[in-house]
C-alpha cells in the first residue's frame, strides 16, 4: 500500500481509556494551523483521526511487546543513544501497550499509516524543552490554547510525523514482531523548519 502525505500530521499521546488524559494533536502544513484536544475513549481517538483526514499518525506508546525479557531491542538501542523509554512490560505499561496495539491495528485497517514515537526523545534530540516547542509551534502556526502536557506531547508526536515525511528521522528497529521507534535526525531539522 502506498501512503501519500496530505500535509496533515496527527500525534496521539496515548493514555488508558476513560481517564480523559489522551492528548491529541495535529499539524496542517497547508493551512499553517495546529489543533489540540484531550480525549478519553477509543471511539473519540478514532473519530478525531478520521476528522483530520491524515494518512500518517504517530502514537506515543509502545506498539509491540518484547521478544525476550522486559525490554525490546528498541529500548536497548534507545538507551545507548541516551534516550530513556519505559519498558512495555513494566507495571501499567503492559495495559497501555495492549491498548496502543489495538488502536494502531484499527487505524491501519482504515488505511492509515501508524508509527511509534516518543516525544521526550524527540525533544531531547532537537535540544528543546516542552516550552521551547510550544513557542516554536505557536510562532509559526495558528491554533487553540495548549492546555496540558498531554496536548504538548501529542503535538510533538505530530511534528515527529512531519519530520519523518521529510526524511528527517531514523528508525530504531526491534526484533521481529517488536516494532520500531521513529526518532529525529538533527542534520536536516533546520531545512524542515524553514520549508515544512
Amino acid at each position: 500500500m502506498i501512503f501519500m502525505s496530505k500535509g496533515i500530521y496527527v500525534g496521539i499521546d496515548l493514555a488508558l481509556p476513560n481517564r480523559r488524559r489522551t492528548g491529541f494533536g495535529s499539524l496542517n502544513i497547508n493551512e499553517h494551523t495546529y489543533y489540540v484536544s484531550t480525549l478519553s475513549t477509543e471511539e473519540e481517538i478514532i473519530n478525531s483521526v478520521l476528522q483530520q483526514d491524515s494518512s500518517l499518525v504517530c502514537i506515543d506508546a509502545p506498539l509491540g511487546f518484547p521478544k525476550y525479557g522486559i525490554n525490546r531491542l528498541i529500548e536497548i538501542k534507545a538507551r545507548r543513544l541516551g534516550l530513556r523509554l519505559i519498558p512495555p512490560l513494566l507495571g501499567p505499561m503492559r495495559q497501555l501497550t495492549m491498548y496502543g496495539i489495538e488502536i494502531s491495528g484499527k487505524l491501519t485497517q482504515l488505511g492509515i499509516r501508524v508509527l511509534e514515537v516518543h516525544p521526550s526523545s524527540t525533544l531531547k534530540v532537537l535540544g528543546m524543552s516542552r516550552q521551547d516547542f510550544i513557542n516554536f509551534i505557536t510562532l509559526r502556526l495558528r491554533g487553540p490554547l495548549i492546555r496540558n502536557e498531554h496536548e504538548v506531547d501529542a503535538l510533538v508526536s505530530a511534528f515527529t510525523c512531519l519530520l519523518h515525511d521529510h526524511g528527517c528521522t531514523e528508525e530504531l528497529l526491534g526484533y521481529e514482531g517488536e516494532g520500531s521507534l521513529i526518532i529525529p535526525r538533527n542534520n536536516c531539522i533546520l531545512w524542515v523548519i524553514a520549508h515544512g
